[in-house]
């Protein structure tokens, strides 16, 4: 799938992006025009893969320089590091505004890839078995609507109201709407990723790993009902994944690490990832800089972004009790950090960052036993989870906990402490007990997998505030729950679109 989403998408970019605006109002008869395009599965995949293409951002800056942004530097446990730009800063000091370029693109991008995503549900959905063959039309349909579930579902968790786009616009007026309530974008969202299970395969054949599969629909039906408060159906709908095996055959990876440095891509812990590539064609990059965006000048990156104490402090809040005397092995897995058994790339810390040093800096992201001044890291191809079958765990102990079955749920997270290296659970746990536990676990399993500010939301705007305003990162002080809790709509939607 990586190769046919690129060369597609190279392929496909005078189409899509060019007929965006034309084919409102005229059929240019120099070029492909939306009506005359959908002949064949080969041209309606290739539209699909423009979709896949933009969950991923537009170019391979954009993937950490925007995606990495908007979704890390309002968490509590990230901050930029050294090198910076004024609107990243400005997210991370909740001095942010309308105005921002970082959420802008991140809002412009998620739309464009909805009309996409509407055009193939639609032109797809409406192609005769004599140009496709229906199991393929279910199927191309069917990941299509999986994908403007997702666009959705980031649009939620990024702004308190969004602008509904559940079909693709037919005349100029349908391109000036209204902001939606939130419950009418959950409901689609909700019937976009149910839609998307029944239509979609346990798995795919290897040249086409990476597309969403029925175990990545139900993974995300059920998050978004978490993220709503509705958990016995998050739990009925995790249950067919970790019980049921209705998803497919999903496990946890023996080495944490292998999940984030490129060494172990799609494996059985993948739910979902975004794929990436290497590959270099016509000057356009598939690849991306995450290596370079998370690593500290002094191992050849560029110092965009640093953790805090808190989330060292998070890690070690257990104590030295893991099974090797150390502190949790994740920690070790995901920070740099002050410590005598932390390896370098081959150096102490000390060595590289100074006797006494407070600094943490992210492992996670960077490349396998390469320092990042390798060139590979320029345009690397590491693919980037979405949802691991350890957030999936985690997230059934949590529906099952607040459903009122704390000892139902201890079993999952024992089982993704475990291979961290860590004790099981005490037993007996009250339902407010366990939910610090679980809390807790999703703060140290999924750092810097850009959960963590949505998850500090929806546990409650106390839970948020408190943790923002005693970060104890820069301008954590300016946090203010009815300002930062949600981005604020972006200035060039509300100048261009006359229904706001």
């Amino acid at each position: 799938m990586k190769k046919y989403i690129i060369y597609s998408l190279l392929a496909l970019m005078p189409f899509t992006w060019g007929c965006e605006d034309d084919f409102l109002t005229t059929t240019p008869d120099d070029q492909l025009t939306v009506e005359a395009f959908y002949r064949n599965v080969t041209d309606a995949e290739g539209a699909l893969a423009t979709v896949y293409a933009q969950i991923g951002a537009s170019d391979r800056w954009d993937v950490t320089e925007v995606n990495f942004v908007v979704e890390h530097f309002r968490s509590d446990m990230c901050m930029p590091g050294p090198d910076r730009y004024a609107d990243w800063t400005a997210i991370s000091t909740f001095t942010n505004t309308a105005g921002n370029s970082r959420s802008t693109i991140y809002w412009e991008d998620a739309y464009r890839g909805l009309n996409h995503a509407n055009q193939v549900i639609e032109k797809v959905g409406a192609m005769t078995d004599d140009k496709i063959k229906p199991e393929e039309r279910e199927q191309i349909v069917a990941e299509a609507k999986f994908l403007r579930g997702l666009l959705h579902f980031r649009l939620l968790n990024n702004w308190d109201k969004v602008i509904l786009q559940e079909a693709a616009p037919t005349s100029e007026e349908e391109l000036e709407k209204s902001l939606s309530e939130r419950e009418a974008v959950w409901a689609l969202i909700e019937q976009d990723f149910s839609d998307a299970a029944m239509g979609l395969p346990v798995v795919h054949e290897k040249s086409n790993l990476g597309r969403a599969t029925k175990g990545a629909a139900i993974g995300f039906l059920g998050k978004a009902l978490l993220h709503q408060g509705k958990f016995g159906e998050a739990a009925a709908e995790f249950k067919k994944i970790v019980e049921d095996g209705v998803g497919g055959e999903y496990a946890l990876v023996d080495n944490f690490m292998s999940n984030f440095d490129g060494s172990n891509e799609n494996n059985k812990e993948s739910v979902f990832e975004i794929q990436y590539s290497s590959v270099r064609v016509n000057g356009r990059h598939i690849g991306h800089v995450s290596g370079k965006f998370a690593s500290a000048p002094e191992t050849g990156g560029w110092g965009n972004i640093e953790a805090t104490q808190n989330l060292v402090t998070e890690f070690k809040s257990e104590g030295m009790i893991a099974t090797t005397g150390k502190y949790d092995s994740r920690l070790y897995a995901t920070l740099f950090f002050d410590d005598p058994d932390v390896d370098v790339f081959g150096e102490s810390f000390e060595d590289v960052f100074g006797t006494g040093s407070e600094r943490a800096i992210f492992r996670k992201f960077t490349l396998s036993n390469i320092p990042e001044s390798d060139n590979a890291a320029w345009y690397s191809s590491q693919n980037i989870p979405l949802m691991r079958y350890a957030d999936v765990l985690l997230m059934y102990a949590e529906a099952l906990n607040e459903s009122g079955s704390a000892s139902a749920a201890k079993p999952f997270i024992d089982e993704v402490r475990q291979r961290a290296d860590m004790p099981a659970l005490p037993s007996g746990l009250s339902q407010e007990e366990m939910r610090n536990r679980i809390m807790h676990e999703r703060a140290v399993e999924l750092a810097f997998e850009g959960h963590r500010f949505f998850d500090l939301r929806r546990w409650g705007n106390s839970v948020l505030e408190d943790k923002m305003q005693n970060s104890g990162k820069p301008g954590a002080g300016n946090f203010k729950l009815d300002a930062h809790a949600f981005f604020p709509v972006p200035e060039s939607e509300t100048n261009s679109n006359g229904a706001l």
